[in-house]
């Protein structure tokens, strides 16, 4: 079983009467014109992350930015959050004051409040947050049509490799920043919901997260390689370290960049907004995805971070 199945599965023993619970970004119920986005997520040490490679400060906000992120993606604004929090009793009492710090400056940047939450010892350091918002018209992962433009909001790869650089024991590099310091992007999610048909936050990998758009809308995918925002930086440094390029761009997570589905005829208004994204490809009717560079079809590595399928920290 992997990832996709096990939520299809939850879904389907777990039906929610109150409006869209299990299966997007976020639970969407109506609350008077307006309609409350309810998310969560949570970072466990040595699978998310590790101590060595981040500040109690740093963690704090990627914590945080990761839940902004999942309701961005659902065109909403975020507002408050309840935080469940294992700490470890080999940490210090100024650890837990630093992550405190850092979450609090996560708060005035991103303009959301924490209302509550839980506090245990742990063995492993746990971040778990439940985030609260609202939206006047929610996007789903499932209204993408054959004949949409796919586009992404930024650069995808760059935080995957920061983390194969950390993993190498490098610590100091743009794309380590870039793993280390999520930026959600709040204000494109908000534009972008005027617009778009479907949207997903690229948490998990590009190809693993357009795969569950593609699954909920029950269509197929074309992706043109090389549309791809990659920069020269980003190529140089990969064969430096000897790493795969595509497996980094395609498959590796945590960029937090939204990937949505706009028709061709809203794409133009779109472009009025001047806010920045790049098209990568289109939908089909046919229930595939395939990826080309250069018209020629690519071997795809591997979708992305699947929990299922993964048996130790791959993440920082």
């Amino acid at each position: 079983m992997d990832e996709l199945e096990f939520v299809a599965a939850l879904k389907k023993k777990f039906p929610f009467s109150h409006g869209l619970g299990i299966g997007d970004d976020a639970s969407v119920v109506r609350s008077g014109k307006r309609f409350q986005l309810v998310s969560s997520d949570m970072l466990i040490e040595d699978v998310h992350f590790r101590l060595s490679d981040v500040s109690q400060q740093q963690l704090a906000q990627k914590a945080l930015a990761a839940n902004i992120s999942d309701i961005a993606a659902m065109g909403g604004r975020a507002q408050y959050f309840y935080l469940n929090l294992g700490f470890p009793g080999r940490l210090s009492a100024a650890d837990l004051r630093l992550f405190f710090t850092g979450l609090k400056r996560g708060c005035r940047k991103w303009n959301v409040e924490l209302a509550g939450g839980d506090y245990s010892r742990s063995e492993k350091m746990f971040i778990a947050i439940a985030i609260v918002g609202q939206s006047q018209k929610p996007i789903l992962r499932r209204g993408a049509r054959p004949g949409d433009w796919i586009a992404v909001t930024g650069p995808v790869g760059e935080s995957a490799l920061g983390l194969q650089m950390l993993l190498q024991g490098e610590t100091t590099s743009p794309f380590i920043r870039k793993h280390k310091q999520v930026i959600p992007q709040c204000q494109k999610g908000l534009v972008l919901a005027g617009f778009v048909n479907a949207m997903i936050d690229i948490s998990d990998g590009l190809l693993l997260d357009l795969s569950r758009m593609l699954k909920a809308s029950g269509t197929g995918a074309e992706i043109d390689y090389e549309k791809i925002p990659v920069s020269p930086t980003f190529k140089k440094v990969c064969r430096q370290y000897h790493l795969s390029e595509k497996d980094l761009v395609l498959a590796g997570g945590e960029d937090y960049q939204l990937l949505f589905a706009v028709s061709p005829r809203k794409e133009i208004l779109l472009q009025k907004t001047k806010i920045a994204y790049r098209i990568i490809g289109r939908m089909t009717a046919q229930q595939s995805l395939r990826v080309r560079e250069n018209g020629r079809p690519i071997r795809i590595p591997r979708l992305g971070f699947d929990h299922f399928h993964e048996n130790k920290a791959e993440r920082t």
